[in-house]
């Protein structure tokens, strides 16, 4: 398990962090969690999920999980969605527990895995 740095100091979250790195690395062959001061992207060829700590202070303990796809996803549990380029839509989740992480939630980060070839470690956005 690696160590989010966003995390440090949070012990709920670095916990939250943990079981749901090893539930997306389970569910995401072939993935790197790549880490900075204020998120983690899991990576194959590009990045494609993101975990962060959320904006607003009624989420403490929680974690932003950050998906992105080609088309919008309209679910009540999707806080916020945006559409950062052609074709190229980013959903924002807040995840209270790692039970949060269902079956849904797995198949849609699975479904940006997918849209992601085997290849180089990189850094762009799917």
């Amino acid at each position: 398990m690696s160590q989010a740095l966003f995390c440090l100091g949070k012990p709920e979250e670095s916990a939250l962090y943990e079981e749901l790195e090893a539930r997306i690395l389970a569910l995401c062959p072939d993935v790197t969690p790549k880490h900075d001061r204020t998120q983690t992207a899991f990576v194959r060829q590009v990045q494609f999920v993101w975990l962060s700590l959320p904006r607003r202070k009624a989420d403490a303990g929680c974690l932003m999980l950050s998906i992105g796809l080609p088309s919008r996803i309209y679910s009540p549990r999707v806080l916020y969605a945006a559409e950062v380029g052609p074709s190229r839509w980013m959903h924002h989740l807040i995840l209270h527990s790692a039970r949060d992480f269902d079956a849904e939630v797995a198949a849609w980060v699975s479904a940006s895995w997918g849209l992601i070839g085997p290849g180089r470690q990189g850094g762009a956005t799917p």
